[in-house]
């Protein structure tokens, strides 16, 4: 066990159910891999921590990951939004995340994000979703066990 939150276990969690849901893939926005042929979608982390307490040992954050699918057409980017963004609110989809330690607490309701290239548009439509995690840094520092006073002497 690593003594840090390791992102790739939402990374990994989020492209398994994509695939698995759609049979397509999701691969990182803005990345210096080949595009996959369309439809495809896109992760980012928007925000990834959110201090929902103070920074101590097992402290709980969130986290903000938004999923962008991307086509040619219109629809196809509305109806693959609208799955996912059903599965990650239903009960089997925050199985998925709760299984590694990961509470899926908001899934938006998704919305166009069309991106004019060139001379055309490529069709995109996405949602986000904000997880909470614990992060499982323990610090090693010995404990105070005993304290004297000196009654003020020195």
């Amino acid at each position: 066990m690593t003594n840090y939150f390791d992102y790739k276990i939402i990374t990994s969690s989020l492209i398994k159910a994509v695939r698995t849901l759609t049979g397509k893939p999701c691969i990182e926005a803005n990345g210096t891999g080949e595009q996959p042929e369309y439809p495809f979608a896109t992760f980012t982390i928007t925000s990834p921590k959110i201090a929902i307490q103070q920074d101590d040992n097992n402290a709980q954050f969130e986290i903000t990951v938004s999923l962008t699918w991307h086509d040619e057409s219109t629809l196809s980017v509305l109806n693959l939004a609208k799955q996912c963004e059903s599965f990650f609110k239903s009960t089997e989809g925050r199985k998925i995340f709760a299984e590694k330690g990961v509470v899926i607490v908001d899934v938006t309701d998704f919305d166009r994000r069309d991106n004019f290239i060139s001379i055309e548009y490529e069709r995109t439509a996405g949602f986000d979703i904000m997880m909470r995690v614990l992060d499982p840094h323990v610090d090693n520092v010995a404990g105070i066990e005993q304290i004297k006073f000196d009654g003020g002497k020195n």
